[in-house]
């Protein structure tokens, strides 16, 4: 499996170094991790494979119930537990922006401690990133199984963008639903997570929630990092980019907001940053044409930023919709294979990075009531990414 997740098969460009080893050690710990306290390893699968099926990847379930044979029938005995389990997956992989408290709560009803449940929104969430990476190559390859047609779903819907959600580009704060790690009372392997990267910091009530599972923060980590910040390939501007309309698409106001500042500061254009926030992929319609009369945008035509959106918007479905017309016009627009690779590791990225924002924490304007999570509260203005001026380098996403 690490081998279909990890390389691009068919042209040539391979993920930055170190995305494929990273992305493997998070799949190892979370999976099947050495001690895996109240969320047993054969919930952790059977939920990771549910999330893959919804995505449209029945082989990439196939290869997580192969982890650990017979250990989902055998820890999924708790019906109750089991059902909790399933039902906070479905509504994770399918609509993130409706994965509310309550799901959190029910999931405490059932005897998930904190370090289970953050697992399990990390498992989640993977899922959602690497179902994206398999399509996304796959499509590069020109693999006919790049097709992802998952199991119909009464209730699936479409995420964020047709809710109206607020978008800003005001800088937010986030509250964890859940207690977060005292910062003050680190065990040896969360102090070593911290010191490990420059980015994350126990100023953040972020990490301090992910720091629950310390390995699976490092791994993310490092995989987060190559990413986003990798020198060459596709330009930062557009990574930038792309994160903002998948986080559009998905409803995570906080990672739209921290992302269409970045965005808007590297590309030097607050305005189209503001209109990606209003109009998606149609912010880069051209005037005068029936699409841009249809979407009553004022935007000016740029066929690179709109192939970039569009596709973005595409794979962040569920299952991921991009297909050969999305990847036609990316390569008319210019994007070389690296570029392209870049994109579909960014695109997928924030399907996990988005859905741990939302699942685990809510975002407030500064100044507004914060609601009681049992945690200290905190004021602290995060950024997605943790280093970037002039905002405090106390987040990612």
């Amino acid at each position: 499996m690490t081998q279909r997740i990890g390389q691009h098969a068919g042209t040539g460009t391979a993920p930055r170094a170190g995305i494929s080893e990273h992305t493997a050690a998070t799949r190892s710990v979370l999976l099947v991790p050495s001690l895996p306290g109240t969320l047993a390893t054969g919930l952790r699968i059977a939920a990771a494979a549910r999330a893959a099926e919804l995505a449209g990847q029945p082989a990439l379930a196939a290869a997580y119930r192969d982890l650990a044979p017979g250990h989902t029938a055998e820890d999924a005995r708790d019906d109750a537990r089991t059902a909790a389990v399933l039902a906070f997956t479905d509504r994770v992989t399918l609509a993130p922006d409706r994965a509310g408290a309550d799901l959190l709560a029910s999931l405490g009803a059932q005897g998930l401690d904190a370090p289970a449940v953050v697992a399990l929104a990390q498992i989640c969430a993977f899922v959602a990133y690497e179902a994206r990476v398999a399509a996304g190559l796959a499509l590069l390859a020109g693999d006919p199984a790049a097709r992802t047609d998952g199991p119909p779903v009464a209730d699936r819907t479409t995420p964020g963008a047709g809710d109206a959600a607020p978008f800003t580009l005001d800088q937010l704060t986030w509250q964890p639903r859940i207690p977060a790690v005292d910062a003050d009372a680190l065990t040896a392997a969360q102090r070593a997570v911290i010191d490990a990267h420059a980015t994350l910091s126990t100023a953040s009530p972020y990490y301090r929630t992910l720091l629950h599972d310390p390995a699976a923060l490092d791994h993310r980590t490092h995989v987060y990092n190559a990413v986003m910040y990798g020198r060459g390939g596709l330009p930062r501007a557009e990574r930038e980019l792309a994160t903002l309309v998948v986080s559009r698409v998905n409803g995570c106001v906080y990672c739209a907001s921290v992302h269409g500042r970045k965005y808007a500061q590297l590309s030097r254009d607050e305005a189209r940053a503001l209109r990606v926030l209003r109009d998606g992929a149609d912010a880069f319609t051209a005037p005068g044409t029936p699409q841009a009369a249809e979407a009553g945008t004022d935007a000016v035509a740029d066929a690179r930023g709109s192939a970039v959106a569009r596709f973005a918007e595409a794979q962040t479905r569920t299952p991921p919709e991009a297909g050969a017309r999305h990847l036609a016009a990316l390569r008319a627009a210019g994007l070389d294979d690296a570029e392209l690779t870049d994109l579909v590791h960014a695109v997928a990225l924030f399907g996990w990075a988005n859905r741990l924002m939302l699942v685990l924490g809510d975002a407030h304007h500064p100044g507004s009531p914060l609601p009681d999570a049992g945690s200290p509260r905190t004021d602290a203005r995060e950024s997605c990414r943790g280093t970037s001026a002039p905002e405090p380098r106390t987040g990612d996403a």
